[in-house]
């Protein structure tokens, strides 16, 4: 007998138990007695069982608590697939309204608000569209784009159905996204699938292949994590630690604007392909006809029929994001290339066409894959009234952009190419678009930036998928599709959509536009981005940034005041204002507005550095030099704020700190103007004349009008002069 065993066997009294004052035998005496391993078993695993109950239970009432204290879980704010996986889904089941609707999570991220019947009625004809934020109908939103008049003429041409078109397109999204989205919207018994996709193809293609790569088995921990509110406090709470200090930031990026990837779509991460060859756009478009074709398959697995879409974009009124050489061609050959596309530009705005081409063309002819090249040849060509050649430097243009934001027109091939090898209906847009521009370049009467329609647009695609649509009797029998029927069904065209766009669409569009250098129009987005929400300060700061390089300087002091006075603590207000006083010859009230940013952000860099440009035109160059060093420490790589630097040693004659700062700022910036006769200057001054002259005419080389230039090299005459 084994030690446990003997122990409850030696005293027969153990096994009594005390119950209600009198003692009783055992039921289980018997156990006791001849199972006192299993006893001890029995009691191993009890004491860790209680010790998770105990734990469960804490954690639920911490639950319980972060609830009651309103503490959201992160699957309201985020998608920790970034979009890419069926856990988080796009709609919810409204039971109450009887209807499923995009969840409020989709809504604040991506997508547009809609809703469509819970149980689809026997009359009805369900339509999903699919794309990005051009069939999303950015910046107007849903009301504008192109399914919602889709809706009404096809209600219309059909009132025995009740027709049900959502549109399911989000910012940002490529192929890949709709590829996953589909199977969603397969679920909810659609009529019909419409999908305009392609000009999403190059971003997030690292991002998502990765992401795409991961073990899935483990999404159902992600998004219960997600879900979980002490997490949720936990992450949030980490990443506020965590966040950057963005006080050295510049002013222009204040509210955003910085980014303006991050802004278009809030689930993507908006990171384009850049320095894309002519293999990356084959591999691009090999996705995208992968993606189209897996849509499709489960389109038909379902016994849904779809209609493909080519997509358009402005080709007159974009130029290219970056320009690419060939990896052979000379540096000679670059720098020509590149001052005679600024030559050809100077020349077309002075009004001097001819001059223009004969700038351009050789470019043209010495470097043809230079997206910038064909550009500027569009616009000269445009400007000849040779229309046919235009567009096609345009077309050429476009599809040679090494960051490519539209889709290339061997993306629309390849759509019509599988419409006709899957049998598929076809809605050529960008064809429609063609007849429909002027000239039959696609330009701003059709966009509103780059592939954005405008609203008349989005009712001239409504309008041809309407007439695909009756013709292929998709809906039912053929009904009258002439554009007549169509005007009556969806009445008038709306210019504007006044409430419809909402202010950080038109912020959007107003940076898209800005980074394009089309400032007149970003501007005219801001203004109605402020008309909408008039303490929507980062649309003011940049409202006003836009006037100060217009020069027009009391505007845009004035805007910089409005944010002032409902944002005291304003950084881009601050450093923006400052530098407009100093502009207006009012230094007082510029050093004052700047200390007050160094005071309030000493780690921002340009507060410091608008402050030692202040110091310095009040010729206390010494208070400037000190600024200027607290700006270069906090911004070590930026060589805008060493060449100030150096100018503030230059104007104290210390000389060989000045010639050393210039060297450095041409480090970081090699182009830098000012840092290169900044440092001809210190080298005069050093009597290294010589060196000093080689670059003083290095910047007449690259700008001849370059003043500064010039007077350095005839005070360099002068001096060799006097030593003779």
């Amino acid at each position: 007998m084994d030690r446990c065993s003997s122990e409850f066997t030696a005293t027969p009294r153990r096994p009594v138990i005390i119950l209600a004052g009198r003692p009783q035998r055992a039921k289980r005496s018997a156990w006791f007695a001849g199972r006192g391993p299993c006893t001890l078993n029995s009691m191993r695993w009890k004491r860790p069982l209680f010790a998770l109950i105990a734990v469960v239970l804490t954690f639920a009432l911490l639950e319980g608590a972060l609830w009651a204290l309103g503490v959201r879980p992160l699957l309201d704010d985020r998608d920790p697939f970034q979009g890419f996986s069926s856990a988080v889904r796009v709609f919810e089941l409204d039971a109450g309204r009887g209807v499923w609707r995009t969840t409020p999570r989709a809504v604040a991220h991506s997508f547009n608000a809609q809703s469509f019947a819970a149980i689809k009625p026997d009359n009805g004809f369900r339509v999903f569209v699919l794309g990005g934020s051009d069939v999303y109908g950015f910046p107007w939103g849903a009301e504008v784009a192109f399914a919602k008049s889709l809706e009404r003429a096809l209600q219309a041409a059909y009132p025995d159905r009740r027709v049900e078109i959502v549109n399911a397109a989000a910012m940002s999204y490529g192929s890949h996204r709709l590829r996953i989205l589909v199977h969603e919207l397969l679920e909810y018994s659609p009529d019909l699938l419409v999908i305009a996709s392609g000009h999403n193809e190059f971003v997030e293609q690292d991002f998502y292949r990765d992401l795409l790569a991961r073990e899935t088995a483990l999404d159902p921990l992600r998004s219960l994590l997600h879900r979980w509110r002490l997490f949720s406090a936990s992450t949030r709470l980490r990443e506020r630690f965590a966040r950057p200090d963005r006080g050295n930031l510049p002013a222009a990026a204040d509210g955003g604007a910085g980014s303006v990837g991050g802004l278009l779509g809030l689930d993507v991460v908006r990171r384009y392909e850049i320095d894309v060859d002519d293999q990356g756009r084959s591999r691009a478009r090999a996705r995208l006809t992968g993606n189209l074709t897996a849509i499709l398959d489960a389109a038909d697995e379902r016994g849904v029929p779809a209609v493909l879409c080519t997509v358009a974009s402005n080709l007159s009124g974009w130029k290219p994001n970056a320009s690419r050489f060939e990896v052979s061609r000379d540096v000679n050959v670059r720098r020509d290339v590149e001052q005679r596309i600024g030559a050809a530009r100077e020349a077309l705005a002075a009004g001097a066409s001819d001059a223009a081409l004969a700038a351009i063309e050789p470019a043209r002819k010495s470097a043809p894959e230079h997206a910038d090249v064909q550009f500027a040849s569009g616009e000269v060509l445009q400007a000849l009234g040779r229309r046919a050649e235009a567009r096609q430097a345009f077309i050429l243009a476009r599809d040679l952009d090494a960051q490519p934001s539209r889709a290339p027109g061997s993306f629309n091939v390849a759509i019509r190419q599988l419409a006709a090898e899957r049998g598929v209906l076809l809605v050529d847009i960008e064809r429609s678009f063609e007849r429909s521009a002027a000239d039959g370049t696609m330009g701003f009467d059709l966009f509103e930036d780059y592939v954005h329609p405008t609203p008349d647009a989005h009712r001239k695609i409504a309008l041809e998928v309407w007439r695909a649509i009756c013709a292929a009797r998709l809906a039912g029998p053929p009904r009258p599709s002439d554009e007549e029927t169509f005007a009556a069904a969806v009445g008038p065209a709306p210019s504007t959509a006044p409430g419809a766009a909402s202010p950080p669409l038109l912020f959007n569009l107003g940076v898209v536009l800005e980074n394009q250098g089309l400032r007149a129009r970003a501007m005219e987005q801001y203004r109605a981005c402020l008309d909408l929400s008039p303490t929507y300060t980062a649309a003011r700061n940049n409202l006003a940034r836009l006037l100060a390089l217009d020069g027009r300087l009391e505007e845009a002091a004035s805007e910089y005041s409005r944010t002032l006075a409902t944002d005291e603590d304003n950084l881009g207000a601050l450093i923006g204002l400052g530098d407009v006083l100093r502009r207006l010859e009012r230094p007082a009230e510029a050093e004052s507005i700047l200390t007050h940013a160094t005071r309030d952000y000493p780690q921002s860099a340009p507060a410091w550095d608008g402050l030692g440009g202040t110091l310095a035109r009040l010729g206390r160059h010494a208070e400037a030099e000190s600024a200027f060093r607290r700006a270069a420490h906090l911004d070590p790589r930026s060589g805008g704020v060493r060449t100030n630097l150096g100018y503030a040693l230059l104007f104290q004659q210390k000389l060989d700190a000045a010639e050393a700062e210039f060297r450095a700022a041409l480090e970081r910036a090699p182009d830098l103007a000012t840092a290169r006769n900044g440092r001809a200057a210190a080298l005069t001054e050093l009597g290294r004349l010589d060196e000093a002259a080689a670059l003083f005419r290095q910047s007449l080389a690259l700008d001849s009008a370059d003043a500064f230039a010039r007077h350095g090299l005839q005070i360099i005459e002068e001096r060799h002069g006097s030593d003779r």
